[in-house]
């Protein structure tokens, strides 16, 4: 091939731009519709006269075209040129992965839920990609990730690992340990790769390490041998998810998009001052008889049978009554703050006695929630509990019921310091599995007054006219939070989340951004305000008390989430927010 050659009667080649594992890329023009693309060859001549090589990669190649998604190449076209077949593909001015050092795990969070939702689209469309690895994501200036070069007839071109039982598709370090073993790839396989490549982002090495001999890595991987991540942070426990060596036991792509969103979906939290709770005595007491419900048998035997274990009405189920602060008072000062967080979640703020600053978190996630990281799995009579892996700055819980509500149990700090969040996290479990054993899961003591969020529906604050100013989105099929109060719809079109939530919390600032109103409402806006890539409008419902005396506002958030410029992102949140502050209830 050379510069100036024509494929397929309307394909000029006009720069080589690098290889993938079908060969050289180029750069082309589509002389008949006026626009560039990239082209490789798909199999060779030799492989066209294997009748039955050049129908698996025409099966292929159709299954891959009708992949529609924002962060997959476009497959535009398979041609015969010369007896060869070539793929005509999008062209993506774009560095790959692998020519980006290492990135903070944010970052590789951020990319990491997007190849999720690639492969997610992918393994619908009946197509496992073989071959996913840091060369083959192109990451765009943008922060877009692409994921290219399919394994269509893998075995056809020279990018295999050979070992003694014959080729193997798939590159060293990333191969998954069944594939490696000599099975089928598969979406599961896919999965693993995924995990691998990012680990390297992360980490500067795949999870296997490093080898002059391929058949090393290859070995390794068919061992299980599989590196811990140790920069991951918070993204740590969903790449060893991603990279268990069992494929049973890996998310699919679909539950691993949405543990890399929790990633990234990490709101900025305010300073507020702790309130002390007194009574050392009856603090004492509280602490061990916390003790001693964590010392209690796994499996025992529960006080009610096993069907009386759920969550019952959403809106009336009281977090706050799972989190007692005199508990928690051995770590520190530590009170409870009722006037913080959406409906479905109970703060307690511990300041240790080293000076540090923890939150202790009590909230309830619906039983369709698919955000939950991995870790060590106990039966406590009818309930399962999840001791999860921590993190640098966080060590969390969950306590599933027998409707499978999910109970989350978090420890988190501002900074990282040398504070033992797991320690604190499994006494407010402890407190929780407590209060929980008696199968019957606490009430409210006050209903919601009327004019209160948490009688409204978050999603119907949106409606179909103003969710048509977001593109790509599907208004039947939004993610529903716990008790309706958060309401979630992802772009098909655009690498972009929109988030409809409650939250309350203390008087707003111009730390809190641009003061603007909607709806005739005080509001701010901010970019970067809920975590990194993001643009969140809060927006003031209206002053409240609780009958503890905790003051504050209950608020609208619009949040617009996606590695998109911010001025794109606030645009978007712009034009949500007003309609949506519009049908707020009167106060």
């Amino acid at each position: 091939m050379r510069t100036g050659e024509l494929i397929g009667t309307r394909y000029r080649l006009e720069e080589r731009i690098g290889s993938g594992g079908m060969g050289v890329v180029w750069r082309a023009s589509d002389e008949e519709l006026d626009r560039v693309v990239a082209v490789k060859r798909a199999l060779s001549a030799d492989g066209v006269r294997d009748a039955g090589r050049a129908r698996q990669v025409r099966r292929e190649a159709k299954l891959v075209a009708r992949v529609d998604h924002p962060n997959v190449v476009t497959l535009y076209d398979l041609v015969n040129h010369d007896n060869e077949l070539w793929l005509v593909m999008e062209y993506v001015p774009a560095r790959s992965l692998a020519g980006r050092g290492t990135l903070p795990p944010d970052q590789v969070a951020r990319i990491g839920a997007q190849l999720a939702g690639a492969l997610e689209a992918v393994h619908a469309a009946g197509v496992v990609h073989r071959d996913v690895k840091p060369s083959n994501v192109l990451v765009t200036e943008d922060g877009r990730a692409k994921l290219s070069d399919f394994g269509i007839s893998r075995a056809d071109h020279g990018d295999v690992t050979l070992t003694g039982s014959g080729a193997i598709a798939g590159t060293p370090g990333y191969l998954a340990p069944e594939v490696a073993n000599g099975l089928d790839a598969t979406p599961a396989s896919d999965v693993f790769s995924l995990g691998a490549t990012l680990f390297a982002a992360v980490e500067g090495v795949s999870p296997v390490g490093t080898a002059d001999n391929p058949l090393v890595l290859v070995r390794r991987a068919a061992n299980g041998d599989i590196a811990t991540a140790r920069r991951g942070g918070a993204l740590a426990p969903v790449l060893s998810a991603l990279l268990h060596p069992n494929p049973a036991k890996r998310p699919d792509a679909t539950r691993a998009r949405k543990m890399f969103e929790d990633v990234v979906v990490h709101p900025q939290r305010q300073d507020r001052r702790v309130p002390v709770v007194a009574g050392a005595v009856l603090a004492a007491i509280a602490v061990l008889m916390g003790l001693t419900a964590a010392s209690a048998p796994t499996g025992s035997p529960p006080a009610s049978p096993p069907e009386a274990f759920t969550i019952g009405d959403p809106r009336t189920a009281d977090p706050c009554a799972l989190a007692n602060p005199a508990e928690l008072a051995r770590f520190g000062e530590a009170g409870r703050d009722a006037g913080h967080g959406n409906f479905n979640q109970c703060y307690v703020l511990v300041r240790t006695h080293t000076g540090v600053d923890v939150d202790v978190i009590v909230q309830l996630d619906p039983a369709t929630t698919s955000r939950i990281f991995p870790g060590k799995t106990e039966k406590h009579g009818p309930l399962t509990v999840v001791r999860h892996l921590p993190a640098d700055d966080e060590c969390s819980r969950t306590i599933l019921l027998v409707d499978r509500t999910h109970v989350v149990l978090r420890a988190r700090e501002e900074q990282p310091e040398s504070t033992d969040l797991c320690a604190i996290a499994d006494t407010a479990t402890s407190r929780a599995l407590a209060v929980l054993s008696n199968g019957v899961f606490p009430q409210r003591a006050h209903p919601a007054d009327t004019a209160s969020l948490a009688r409204v529906d978050a999603c119907s604050l949106v409606d179909n006219a103003t969710l048509s100013q977001f593109p790509g989105i599907d208004a039947r099929r939004p993610e529903i939070g716990f008790g309706d109060w958060e309401c979630r719809w992802k772009s098909t079109t655009i690498p972009a989340t929109l988030l409809v939530v409650f939250d309350r919390g203390g008087t707003l600032t111009t730390d809190d951004g641009r003061p603007t109103r909607f709806g005739g409402r005080e509001a701010f806006i901010k970019a970067g305000g809920y975590g990194a890539r993001s643009c969140v409008a809060r927006i003031v419902h209206r002053p409240f008390a609780n009958a503890d005396t905790t003051r504050g506002f209950e608020l609208l958030l619009v949040v617009v989430l996606g590695p998109l410029p911010s001025d794109e992102l606030c645009r978007l949140v712009t034009g949500i927010a007003g309609p949506a502050a519009a049908n707020l209830p009167a106060t």
